[in-house]
């Protein structure tokens, strides 16, 4: 069963070390194998934590949990929740018994199972120190069942072809990725600006948390500026005529709205606006 934490061979630790050594890029040919538990050294957690902004409310969840020390660090020095995904039973029990010591064991849980099927969706924060073959495995879960805006953090390995929102080098290298929304697509945009009510077909293209598009109308075509999406928070700039409109606003499934600022100046008038989606990009494509 390929998985992040199981103990393995001393051939397996080898190759593990060696991946190590040459980077990240290495390890993408190495075959399905288990992965060797390698704990993280407390610098590398901390660091971790600190990357995703963990916060009191925040669910961390650990895949291939180890010693439990991600898990126990969350609860332990940020106030949050934690959960620890691990296939070794016996490294489930040692992380159990090390809450314990640690104080913090009703603000943590650990299950032994595997992670390519554990239940992930309720996590907020996902942390994970994974070999990169197992890292792709996982990416196609992550993006449908997180929900937008939860952070995910890889240790040394991170996605192929899923450019990071941050990279961080301390000791060792963390990728912060924040699971985008879907917007790809055609929405009905409905504002109010200073010159009246406006709609639009808003057109987005997207390549997880990149965008770009534009908004349609009689008579010609609008580029979206600066169009940004973090999470479920997007926004992107029209300009009709000699006044620039900055739209701000939240994804809500098939809906977003926000506050659109018009005008030139620090002085801007601010409105509302809303999309709805009248075809998604799966849907297009």
């Amino acid at each position: 069963m390929a998985q992040g934490r199981a103990r393995s061979t001393a051939a397996a630790a080898c190759m593990l070390a060696a991946a190590v050594a040459a980077g990240p890029g290495a390890a993408a040919g190495l075959p399905d194998i288990p992965t060797p538990y390698l704990a993280s050294t407390h610098v590398a957690v901390d660091e971790m934590l600190r990357l995703a902004e963990v916060r009191a409310e925040d669910l961390v969840v650990d895949l291939g949990s180890g010693d439990g020390r991600v898990v126990i660090a969350a609860a332990r020095d940020w106030g949050a929740r934690g959960l620890g995904i691990e296939i070794d039973p016996a490294l489930v029990e040692e992380s159990r018994a090390n809450a314990r010591r640690a104080g913090v064991a009703e603000r943590v849980e650990f299950r032994h199972g595997d992670v390519l099927t554990a239940d992930l969706r309720a996590g907020t924060v996902v942390t994970m120190y994974l070999l990169t073959p197992l890292v792709e495995r996982l990416k196609p879960r992550l993006l449908a069942e997180l929900r937008p805006g939860t952070r995910i953090v890889a240790h040394d390995y991170g996605f192929s072809d899923w450019k990071a929102d941050r990279r961080v080098t301390i000791s060792k290298t963390y990728y912060l990725y924040v699971v985008p929304a879907q917007v790809a697509g055609r929405w009905q945009l409905t504002a109010t600006l200073p010159g009246g009510e406006g709609e639009y077909e808003l057109r987005l293209e997207q390549r997880y948390q990149e965008i770009r598009g534009g908004a349609h109308l009689s008579g010609g075509f609008l580029p979206a500026f600066e169009a940004r999406l973090s999470g479920d928070r997007i926004q992107f700039v029209l300009v009709t005529g000699q006044t620039s409109h900055r739209f701000e606003g939240q994804v809500r499934g098939a809906a977003m709205e926000g506050v659109v600022r018009s005008g030139t100046g620090p002085q801007l008038v601010a409105s509302r606006w809303r999309a709805t989606r009248i075809v998604s990009g799966a849907e297009e494509g």
